[in-house]
């Protein structure tokens, strides 16, 4: 794959041939850096029964400057593959420099697809050019917020990004990035971040982060696991944020799991009304 990069805009174009057999060249990523977040779509050749040759995808890839990388989820059509995702992954790694950059499948992976960096730059030095560029980290931290309340993951892992590529370990971010994943149902995903928040942050933090721990352990039907988290968060001193729908959509269903639940919903609500409005965490619009 070639890829090309005009300002903050990305193109890769796939050649003939190759895995997926086509005809001829065809463009198939496309999209723009925000800092070191990707948003795009790509096209992937596939498989499966009733599915389409190929398809294009909307897609959220970040780049790693440790590991030259690009990459992230490509939330494909039910009963539909590609080979060239691993586990739903697809990566592009870049080689040395005049060589090329590679999709992989994996870090492990031997398969390489070329991919040159034009003269016009490389997705790792419009990446690098942008991470110079300081973040306002409590203005993103409050927009993602924002846009986690109003249920939007994709503008709030973007903004996530932009703190996390400055504080790798800002627990409020990597709460928020398990939300993001919770809301696209990448439930196991959502899980890694929320335990890096759980072991980055303080107690508030951590009771933020066993909250929407409860809320994925009682969507993968975990029914013990939720309520010993939700458990935690209430101990932990979690409490309601006030006119968060979200939030409330959440507190709704784990009441629905049975008294114990509910007795423990019950007294995160009671908190909330004694605290007034100062209210915390995820999809709150105060960090």
């Amino acid at each position: 794959m070639e890829l090309r990069t005009s300002g903050d805009e990305l193109v890769g174009t796939a050649p003939a041939g190759g895995v997926c057999q086509r005809p001829a060249a065809q463009q198939v990523l496309k999209g723009s850096f925000l800092g070191n977040v990707f948003i795009g779509d790509v096209t992937l050749c596939q498989t499966g029964d009733a599915c389409p040759e190929s398809a294009t995808y909307a897609v959220m890839l970040f780049y790693s400057f440790e590991e030259r990388t690009l990459g992230g989820l490509v939330k494909m059509e039910g009963g539909c593959e590609s080979s060239l995702l691993k586990n739903g992954m697809l990566v592009l790694r870049a080689t040395e420099q005049g060589a090329s950059a590679q999709p992989v499948t994996a870090v492990a992976s031997e398969r390489q697809v070329q991919a040159p960096a034009s003269a016009s730059g490389s997705a790792a030095q419009v990446a690098a050019h942008r991470r110079l560029e300081a973040v306002d980290v409590p203005a993103a931290l409050r927009q993602g917020q924002q846009a986690l309340a109003a249920m939007n993951a994709l503008t709030a892992s973007q903004q996530f990004q932009l703190v996390l590529a400055q504080e790798k370990n800002n627990a409020l971010a990597l709460t928020g990035m398990g939300v993001a994943h919770f809301l696209r149902d990448q439930k196991p995903e959502a899980l890694k971040f929320l335990e890096q928040a759980r072991s980055a942050g303080n107690q508030q933090a951590r009771a933020e982060a066993w909250f929407w721990m409860a809320c994925v352990k009682r969507a993968t039907q975990e029914s013990k696991l939720a309520q010993e988290a939700l458990r935690r968060a209430v101990s932990e001193g979690w409490s309601a944020p006030e006119g968060n729908a979200l939030v409330d959509r959440e507190l709704s269903l784990l009441s629905k799991e049975g008294p114990n639940f509910d007795s423990l919903v019950k007294q995160a609500r009671v908190r909330k009304r004694a605290q007034g409005r100062d209210s915390q965490g995820a999809g709150s619009v105060s960090p």
